[in-house]
């Protein structure tokens, strides 16, 4: 079950891929040569290449170096696929960025007394980098 679904994702992606490659191929007026050009690929074996992601028909699922390729040397190249676009805009700092959330108070409820020089608790504070500490605590409570 799972080696078909893994066949259909990988299939889905090939078409997701191809189609954003032929829309971009056709939107600017432009040949799969000059497609190869612009991806810096070897003429003949750069053409053959392309033609298996633009192809209708079963299309073969791009490799990470004709995807970066793609997403850096072609302007304005993106893809949608399962709802993600796929671009270097982000790698690039050009897209759009989270927001930063404040930071955030965390309580913790502990309705007993505790002491953190004996065996009941410790507490370790870790500086991993800066603007940012990282504090563990461990407590354990004795119901009398």
């Amino acid at each position: 079950m799972d080696a078909i679904a893994d066949t259909h994702s990988q299939e889905d992606f090939a078409n997701a891929f191809g189609n954003a490659l032929t829309g971009y191929v056709r939107e600017r007026g432009m040949q799969r040569n000059d497609l190869v050009e612009l991806l810096g690929l070897d003429k003949k074996i750069g053409k053959a290449r392309i033609s298996t992601y633009c192809r209708e028909g079963k299309r073969v699922k791009p490799d990470a170096e004709i995807l970066c390729l793609a997403c850096s040397r072609l302007p304005g190249f993106s893809f949608v696929y399962r709802g993600y676009r796929i671009s270097a805009a982000t790698l690039n700092g050009n897209g759009t960025k989270p927001p930063d959330r404040p930071a955030e108070q965390l309580t913790l409820g502990f309705e007993s007394q505790f002491s953190l020089t004996g065996k009941q608790g410790t507490v370790a504070v870790r500086v991993s980098r800066p603007q940012r500490i990282e504090v563990s605590l461990s407590l354990e409570a004795k119901v009398s």
